[in-house]
């Protein structure tokens, strides 16, 4: 009887020096509810800044990405216009005054021998107009045999115009002279760039000065093309709301075959 006891009381010891000893580091309960609480709690504010940190870097660079697409669509753009432009006036050698196939009538208006044709802003329309002869391709375009010049007629519609789908537009329309001015390709006046925010000619006269409608055609010698393009959609920029973005350009355009004579 007293051996069993003894033999009990020992390994009662022996549990008791064998049980985990509870200290600082070493739980014997576990976890109340406000501690899960307050883990809980750091949890969602941690995620919450990373979630707040990833919406922010997607909206920038959706906003980047719109942006750099409207600035290489109207670089583009610019670099066609300047282009033509800067080609005004030359006329194919068949359509001169001496020529097989000379031009006889002004394609949009003025004369027919006016490289610079119309180069005016409307008010009351709402538009800015350039229009000029010039060989643009040096091509025979109605396969005549003959080299033909065409006639370009670029027109920028305002924002306020009164045609809400042409607003913040610039269309192209191409006339080729074959004994008449004509439409070969049939496609008439065609969307050239949208999402434009501003659209300004300021030309530069034989005289030094500068005027954005100037009164003689003649005079003309340059272009100055100041082009303001925004974002397709509203973006978020960096600080306040949503809206659209813009970017600037700037082309000077010497036009080469004006006042030569």
């Amino acid at each position: 009887m007293k051996r069993g006891l003894r033999q009990k009381s020992v390994a009662r010891s022996l549990s008791r020096e064998n049980a985990p000893t509870c200290g600082p580091f070493l739980r014997c309960q576990g976890f109340t509810l406000v501690e899960l609480l307050v883990v809980l709690a750091i949890v969602s504010i941690v995620m919450g800044g990373i979630y707040a940190v990833f919406i922010r870097s997607n909206r920038v660079y959706i906003s980047q990405e719109e942006v750099v697409a409207a600035q290489q669509e109207a670089r583009s753009a610019l670099d066609i216009l300047g282009r033509e432009i800067r080609m005004a006036g030359l006329i194919a050698d068949d359509n001169k005054t001496d020529g097989p196939d000379r031009i006889t009538l002004p394609a949009w208006a003025g004369n027919a021998d006016s490289a610079i044709e119309i180069a005016e802003v409307n008010d009351t329309d709402k538009t800015t107009t350039l229009a000029f002869k010039s060989d643009l391709d040096g091509t025979d375009t109605d396969l005549d045999l003959n080299d033909d010049t065409e006639a370009v007629r670029y027109v920028y519609y305002h924002g306020d115009h009164a045609d809400p789908s042409r607003q913040n537009t610039l269309t192209r329309e191409v006339l080729t002279w074959n004994g008449g001015w004509s439409d070969l390709s049939g496609e008439g006046e065609q969307l050239f760039l949208e999402n434009i925010q501003g659209l300004t000619l300021t030309y530069q006269l034989a005289d030094g000065t500068t005027n954005t409608a100037p009164a003689d055609l003649k005079d003309i010698r340059g272009v100055v093309i100041s082009l303001t393009a925004q974002t397709a959609i509203e973006v978020n920029p960096y600080d306040g709301g949503k809206g659209f973005r813009s970017r600037a350009l700037v082309s000077n355009i010497q036009i080469r075959n004006l006042g030569l004579s």
